[in-house]
């Protein structure tokens, strides 16, 4: 069975993922008045799923170590999004120029660091550099995960070298121990010298920064390894299961991420402050062990909810996910320009939801026309690159 066809419910995964930011971004969480707890643990189970289907896909191949092939190899993996993320990011920066113009007439020293700035941002290094504003979500915001990802499929390649030597389940399970324990004391290294959460750098070495946040995509390929050995020695298809019984375990898995995770971090905060908070929730301890479950049970693909997610639409919008995620922000920000410097509306007035609809709707919308002119770009590409050839032959 093909990768994308076993784990169509995956792809589902991302999309109802991306609901998830779509509803913080645009401010519906905090118009309905629900805290927004889980989002971390949203981007880790998207760093999750990608590094279990890098390894499911690539673990029998062949790869190279070199370090420059691993720049190729990674460039290569965020080819098809780069073009999207220097559009958005270009959109953004004309949002910027025409709402605070005045900035740049009075402060002409400043527009050479700005400059800088959308460098940094094109290139794809903005998530290396720990300021949060000026840098990490500087532009098309969610691109700071683009700049993760880089840094991720560069060590795809000794990843997986380093994998295949635990040879056993048992010792995939051991190091994904050995992960948490690492992480956590590295948090408490961070957050001892810098403040916890009351510092900027702590939040974002522990939320942003590629060093941590590829911890995520590591267990990922962790997750994938086993799975894999799993499936060498046993016939886990043909084992009998009980559909009702995998479709309880969905709901559980996605109430995990979506609900008991606002109770569970509550909890948690009101035992131990700030410092719990950020022991357990900023190490890729708590929101990894949160999203584990939901992206466990789309791997298996057992229950009714995930033949659910199997449906072609359901997928087709998963597929498209990554641009969605890009292309929201453009419509959240622009709406966020109006209210603060056009209509002078406060981001809690109840008039506000209203609009997010408008925003999700174009956001879709864009995302499917976008994915329609790139896949027509492609095939007029492959075509100029045929016809040269098979003109050639006929000339023979």
């Amino acid at each position: 069975m093909a990768v994308r066809k076993r784990f169509d419910a995956l792809q589902t995964l991302r999309f109802i993922l991306f609901l998830v930011v779509f509803g913080e971004h645009s401010g519906f969480y905090r118009l309905i008045g629900v805290p927004i707890f889980f989002e971390i643990s949203i981007m880790s189970v998207f760093l999750m799923m990608s590094g279990f289907l890098m390894f499911y896909t690539y673990s029998e191949r062949e790869l190279s170590l070199n370090p420059v092939d691993n720049a190729k190899f990674s460039i290569g993996k965020i080819k098809k999004l780069y073009p999207l993320h220097v559009e958005t990011a270009l959109i953004q920066l004309a949002f910027v120029i025409f709402f605070f113009f005045d900035y740049f007439k009075t402060n002409p020293e400043g527009f050479g660091y700005f400059s800088f700035r959308v460098g940094v941002n094109l290139a794809l290094l903005q998530a290396w550099v720990p300021n949060l504003e000026e840098y990490t979500f500087f532009l098309n915001g969610p691109s700071w995960f683009l700049s993760v990802m880089l840094f991720a499929y560069f060590l795809f390649p000794y990843i997986v070298k380093l994998l295949k030597k635990l040879k056993t389940i048992r010792n995939g399970v051991i190091a994904a121990v050995l992960l948490f324990t690492i992480s956590f004391i590295v948090t408490i290294l961070v957050g001892s010298k810098t403040g916890y959460l009351d510092s900027e750098f702590f939040i974002w070495f522990t939320m942003n920064s590629p060093i941590m946040r590829t911890t995520d995509f590591i267990l990922g390929c962790i997750i994938g390894f086993i799975y894999v050995e799993r499936r060498k020695t046993a016939d886990i298809d043909a084992k009998p299961y009980s559909k009702g019984l995998w479709t309880f375990y969905e709901i559980m898995s996605f109430l995990l991420l979506q609900v008991f995770s606002v109770f569970i971090v509550a909890g948690v905060y009101l035992v131990a402050g700030d410092i719990g908070i950020a022991l357990a929730y900023c190490t890729v301890g708590l929101p990894c062990l949160i999203g584990l479950p939901i992206l466990l049970v789309c791997i298996y693909g057992r229950g009714y909810m995930s033949k659910l997610f199997s449906w072609k639409p359901l997928v087709y919008l998963g597929d498209i996910s990554m641009y969605t995620y890009l292309i929201h922000y453009i419509y959240t920000q622009l709406w966020a320009y109006l209210q603060d410097y056009v209509f002078g509306i406060d981001k809690s007035d109840p008039r506000n939801i209203y609009m997010v609809p408008v925003e999700f709707v174009l956001t879709i919308g864009t995302a499917i026309l976008y994915d329609k002119f790139r896949k027509k770009r492609a095939a007029a590409a492959k075509a100029k690159v045929v016809r040269p050839i098979e003109g050639q032959v006929e000339g023979a």
